[in-house]
């Protein structure tokens, strides 16, 4: 007769002072990590921008950079800091911003515009979203523009990339919720300095939960309430002060996700080229046609945005199944797909790992080819990005007849 296994040991059932207990146990961990290895706020710093670098920011060699910074116009260029040998030069994050506003390829934001406001934005987990909101936001700062980054994630993850830890350090007045409970009219209360130059913030905590209790009842307690206008006309004076607003959006069709698309001129889709992936984008956007439908047909609500753009991300090159759903993506998306695309290399994995994005990184251990060459990933898609918010000003410019 076979012997009968022995039963595993009963384990405890888990009630609510349990997942309390869990709860604390893991903002504890995620604080001692952050400040044991992460060097965040406030010790997060921005990182160098070698002469090369900034070189191909501003579309010159770097021959021409050395020149400008020692026998250009006295003042105009910031000059840096030579390193070892004395042979290159390394900028602050601040100082390649000067560089490259003084440098003539740089466009800037016409007399009179508002900034472009542009959300990113999917449903699925996973897809990259939050790291391409903050990375394009570095990366047209990069390119001498300012701008604001505005987390309306409850889960917070933007805010944590640029080096808080939302529970312990976000309050919910910083956030967006005055805004949301009608406390406050504008948001110009919320935008704070971040340790990225030319970048403010509006952070997130899970306080934003909240949002989707409060407006739906608001909405059904007042008819005349128009919870979709609240974070559009807070928005209204932060559209003079800057060049750019990038949004970090909620993974679902929530009301503040609602509010957050009403509120925006562009909309960025991270895809990555996996079966289930663009199974999930397709509900996506059934789902997004059929709001804006509903609403115009109950509220005569029109949206249009100025551009929308489905960015592959996380792209696997060596995977076999990589070509056929690409395929499949630009058979479906054709008018809306960039023509650059996030690859996945360890260097952003180890990245993401450390709280921080590609543009967060001074160097790379491993490959510079390696570096370069998810750097130039980034690099193709904010020029993308810079180029939808110059062609969104000029149409404006052309309606307003200047």
């Amino acid at each position: 007769m076979t012997a009968l296994k022995p039963l595993p040991p009963v384990k405890s059932r888990i009630n609510i002072r349990g997942l309390v207990e869990i709860a604390d146990r893991a903002q504890v961990t995620l604080t001692n990590l952050r400040d044991d290895l992460l060097e965040p706020w406030p010790r997060k710093m921005a990182p160098e921008i070698s002469s090369s670098r900034l070189a191909k920011l501003c579309q010159i060699d770097r021959t021409q950079l050395n020149y400008l910074c020692t026998r250009g116009d006295k003042g105009t260029y910031p000059t840096g800091t030579l390193s070892g040998t004395k042979r290159s030069r390394m900028f602050t994050v601040a100082e390649a911003q000067d560089f490259v506003r003084a440098n003539g390829a740089f466009k800037g934001k016409p007399p009179g515009m508002k900034a472009i406001a542009c959300a990113v934005g999917n449903f699925k987990g996973g897809v990259g979203k939050t790291t391409q909101t903050v990375a394009i936001a570095q990366g047209l700062t990069l390119r001498g523009y300012r701008g604001l980054l505005i987390d309306l994630d409850p889960q917070a993850s933007a805010t944590t990339l640029m080096g808080y830890v939302p529970d312990a350090e976000i309050t919910e007045d910083m956030t967006v919720m005055p805004v949301v409970y009608g406390d406050e009219l504008s948001l110009e209360y919320a935008p704070i300095a971040s340790y990225w130059p030319g970048l403010d913030l509006i952070p997130s905590c899970p306080a934003l939960f909240g949002a989707d209790y409060f407006l739906p009842n608001k909405q059904a307690a007042d008819p005349k309430f128009e919870f979709w206008k609240v974070l559009d006309n807070a928005l209204e004076p932060l559209r003079h002060k800057y060049d750019f607003i990038m949004i970090d959006t909620p993974p679902t069709l929530s009301y503040l996700a609602i509010g957050s698309f009403m509120a925006t001129d562009g909309l960025i889709v991270p895809l990555p080229p996996e079966t289930l992936d663009y199974a999930s984008s397709t509900q996506f956007f059934r789902q997004f046609a059929d709001l804006f439908e509903q609403l115009n047909d109950s509220k005569s609500i029109e949206k249009e945005f100025e551009f929308i753009k489905i960015v592959l991300s996380k792209v696997k090159q060596s995977a076999a199944t990589t070509p056929v759903v690409k395929a499949w993506i630009k058979q479906t998306y054709h008018e809306l797909l960039a023509t650059a695309e996030i690859i996945e290399t360890d260097i952003v994995m180890n990245a993401s790992a450390e709280f921080k994005t590609v543009y967060d990184l001074s160097s790379y251990e491993g490959s510079v080819k390696t570096f370069n060459r998810a750097l130039e990933s980034f690099d193709a898609v904010v020029d993308e990005v810079e180029s939808d918010i110059q062609n969104a000003w000029h149409r404006r410019s052309m309606e307003n007849g200047d």
